[in-house]
């Protein structure tokens, strides 16, 4: 007995429909870029800055939905912060962070809408410390810099603004922690607030 080619067919649709809804649902790969705004310690030494990320979004079948978000970034020099009545320092920082969030849609979830994220990971930053010498001092020297390295853990909280399938707004804020701080000056966390726009492929 030979199947008919209307028959064929419709074998044939039935097995590419899993796959079609398996590509849908794959794994996406976005791109964001935010302005940032240090807050808490980080803002007694950084000036504004910008980030980057490059993230990947999952389980996208479920009403939460995964992301795996990776970062990098700058906060420009901040204010300069007097050491003695003769010397002061200025600081600046390259940024990393990596973290993985979690988005609650509000309301039904549809291509467009809004989300609450909710993430935790790791923040990795080398801080550039530059010293200089004020007017006046009886023993001057030149401008100099010492940089040093830091490791912190990394909260989010924020929300995104899915304006259609590919484009979306996010304002989040970073709260950041060294293990075993005591949150003093020298801590230099690095908590901060972004909003940028993301595009989704």
């Amino acid at each position: 007995m030979h199947a008919s080619s209307s028959s064929l067919g419709l074998v044939l649709v039935l097995l590419a429909a899993p796959v079609a809804q398996a590509q849908e649902l794959s794994p996406r790969m976005g791109f964001a870029a935010f302005f940032t705004h240090p807050s808490d310690e980080a803002a007694k030494l950084y000036g504004s800055g910008w980030k980057v990320n490059l993230n990947v979004s999952v389980r996208r079948e479920y009403v939460v939905e995964g992301r795996l978000r990776f970062e990098i970034g700058e906060f420009r020099e901040g204010k300069d912060f007097l050491t003695s009545p003769y010397t002061g320092v200025r600081y600046q920082a390259q940024t990393r962070l990596v973290s993985y969030d979690w988005l609650f849609p509000l309301g039904q979830k549809q291509e467009t809408g809004v989300d609450l994220i909710l993430g935790i990971g790791g923040a990795h930053w080398y801080r550039e410390r530059t010293s200089f010498s004020l007017p006046g001092n009886p023993d001057p020297y030149s401008e100099t810099s010492s940089s040093s390295e830091k490791l912190a853990f990394a909260g989010t909280v924020g929300f995104r603004v899915r304006l259609t399938r590919n484009v979306e707004l996010e304002i989040h804020q970073v709260l950041t922690s060294l293990p075993g701080s005591n949150r003093d000056f020298e801590d230099a966390e690095l908590s901060h607030t972004a909003i940028g726009v993301g595009v989704r492929f």
